[in-house]
């Protein structure tokens, strides 16, 4: 089984599709990735590709989808399922992607009735941040560009490191900012230094709303075998198949 999947507004893995393949090669992996490419990434710019640097997906990426979509393998939604039988695999998929999105779409809204702006995981950076700039010290530069230079404390042989940050672009040279879209420590001292509530600096992608979105759409049960519609056609099974076997263990992959 292939498996996509991206970080959601609270940086938890969010499953994007699934496909069960013969085998992991070129052609399938170059299969998915084009899937992937038209109907998920839809010609967003600015994602990058985290795999297990399977040759299959190298050489698919390489001959053709040379692009910088972001596409995350994983396997946790799917622990333990990887030796059952094909419809077992498929129903064990449904049902625990739909207890993720079920568990997540819940806590958005005790998240919302919280009176929450922004996700968790925003909160917790922003806060941790926070508190770091208390002991920060800043230079102001430039008050059209809002620029200065941050000097961080000395604390048990570490500190005393100097970032240049400008509020008006939104960037610190430490990274964090740009990285996160959550001002830094940096930042927060500079935007206090020049009377700017950092709380604005964050990015809406971290709105609660936002992340109540994510997971707004309802997954419909399935009606029992019984209740399908007869099928127009019939499977028939290719003889011509082998599933080889190798000698040794199977091994469990992880990806992270």
């Amino acid at each position: 089984m292939l498996i996509a999947a991206a970080m959601d507004e609270n940086q938890q893995v969010l499953p994007l599709a699934f496909a069960i393949v013969d085998d992991e090669s070129t052609s399938s992996w170059k299969w998915f990735l084009t899937l992937l490419s038209r109907h998920v990434i839809r010609g967003r710019r600015g994602v990058c590709l985290i795999s297990d640097r399977h040759p299959g997906i190298i050489k698919a990426v390489r001959e053709g989808i040379l692009t910088t979509n972001m596409l995350e393998c994983i396997n946790r939604v799917l622990k333990g399922a990887r030796r059952m039988p094909l419809t077992a695999i498929i129903e064990i998929t449904l049902v625990r992607t739909v207890n993720y999105f079920v568990t997540r779409e819940r806590k958005s809204h005790a998240m919302v009735a919280n009176g929450q702006l922004w996700t968790d995981f925003a909160y917790k950076m922003f806060n941790q941040w926070h508190q770091k700039s208390i002991d920060h010290t800043v230079t102001k530069y430039n008050h059209r560009q809002q620029s200065a230079s941050v000097v961080t404390k000395r604390q048990s042989g570490f500190g005393l490191n100097t970032h240049v940050v400008k509020i008006t672009n939104r960037e610190c040279s430490c990274g964090k900012w740009t990285q996160f879209g959550i001002p830094c420590s940096h930042a927060q001292k500079v935007c206090a230094a020049y009377n700017i509530n950092a709380a604005s600096m964050v990015k809406n992608y971290y709105d609660v709303q936002a992340y109540k979105n994510t997971y707004s759409k309802a997954f419909q049960p399935l009606h029992p075998e019984n209740y399908w519609d007869a099928p127009e056609f019939q499977l028939v099974h290719d003889t011509t198949i082998r599933i080889s076997t190798r000698p040794g263990r199977n091994q469990n992959i992880t990806y992270s």
